[in-house]
């Protein structure tokens, strides 16, 4: 069982790098779809994200490889339900293979459109529009498909009518939280050839605010319809988390998804300020990190008592060294796209002087 949990920290980092590339694609695609005219200054920063796509799928290789100390149901921990069609193994496999390579060609499709936009005929812009079109529907389709198998497959059986759009919606909140925590750490380091305007954080933080409050309705009316319709085996996996060993952390990502962020987004001098906006994002990735954990492991929240980066050194060597690995990704792509200072020509002006 704690092994499982080890197993459920390395899926919650994989969850997290693959939605930072593919969330910025979706919200790079927004913003150019409702003629946002901040989206000059982050287009482009949002596109190099898609580096960390080779880092999501070597992951997501490594998970599928452990089998049934990832996915119990594939070990025969079914909860006495029978398996169907969806839990078969081999086509588990094959489609989160498949489509995790068809979503990483698309995006890449999207920011090479993206590149060419400057210099491009009206046929590429044409063609970036349409593609543009259809990222909200990749992403929606396959954040749903991807809630599914990683988590609602754990329970075989269990189903949420709201559970895709309540993944998704938490995923999408979460790269927000992450590009205002990054953004203010190079603005801080002053690494960016082109600086950022402070109102960036301004826009991010409302979209941020109807986020956390879409958050918490999804949240609400998910448990409400199975509370209402007297379902106990739906509802199984709720009692789990807030009566198991870890029922602390079932209310941490709770209030640090809702309430917290937004007593202090409703507020505009915290939102125009970007070193107050820090707090609300990483309540949100904190909160997110938690949520996702939670959710992994609620088949047995009643039977394992183990807090994530506390109850065991594998899960920081796990996360840090995803981590590592993610900002040199990053950090590669954004010096090979032009988008980081080249101090080496000042270096030398004034080794010379």
């Amino acid at each position: 069982m704690d092994s499982f949990a080890n197993w459920a920290i390395l899926m919650d980092n994989y969850l997290f790098v693959l939605y930072i590339p593919l969330a910025a694609v979706f919200w790079s695609a927004v913003l150019h779809l409702v003629n946002g005219k901040w989206r000059y200054e982050v287009r482009y920063l949002l596109a190099s994200a898609t580096a960390l796509f080779p880092l999501g799928f070597v992951l997501l290789l490594i998970i599928l490889a452990s089998g049934a100390r990832s996915f119990p149901w594939m070990g025969g921990a079914t909860f006495g339900e029978p398996l169907n069609g969806w839990h078969n193994t081999i086509f588990f496999n094959a489609r989160e293979i498949v489509l995790y390579l068809a979503v990483w060609g698309f995006c890449s499709y999207f920011v090479k459109l993206q590149s060419q936009l400057p210099k491009g005929d009206d046929a590429i812009k044409r063609r970036f529009r349409n593609v543009a079109l259809l990222v909200p529907f990749v992403y929606c389709i396959y954040g749903t498909i991807t809630a599914w198998d990683i988590e609602m497959t754990q329970v075989p059986r269990w189903w949420s009518p709201i559970y895709g759009p309540y993944h998704f919606e938490s995923m999408m909140r979460m790269f927000l939280a992450f590009f205002i925590v990054a953004l203010f750490i190079m603005r801080k380091r002053d690494v960016l050839k082109t600086p950022t305007n402070t109102y960036i954080f301004n826009y991010v933080a409302q979209i941020m605010l109807a986020l956390t409050i879409i958050w918490t309705y999804a949240f609400f009316v998910q448990y409400l319809v199975m509370w209402y319709g007297m379902l106990p085996e739906e509802t199984m996996r709720y009692t789990k988390m807030m009566e198991g060993p870890n029922w602390f952390l079932f209310w941490a990502f709770f209030f640090l998804n809702s309430f917290i962020p937004f007593f202090m987004l409703i507020f505009s001098a915290v939102r125009r300020t970007p070193a107050l906006m820090l707090f609300p994002a990483c309540s949100i990735l904190i909160g997110t990190f938690i949520e996702r954990y939670m959710w992994i492991l609620s088949p047995h929240a009643d039977d394992i008592d183990h807090t994530p980066m506390l109850s065991s050194w594998s899960d920081v060597i796990i996360t840090v060294s995803v981590v590592f690995v993610a900002y040199l990704l990053w950090k590669r792509r954004m010096r090979k796209d032009g988008l980081l200072r080249d101090d080496s020509n000042a270096v030398k002006e004034g080794a010379a002087a």
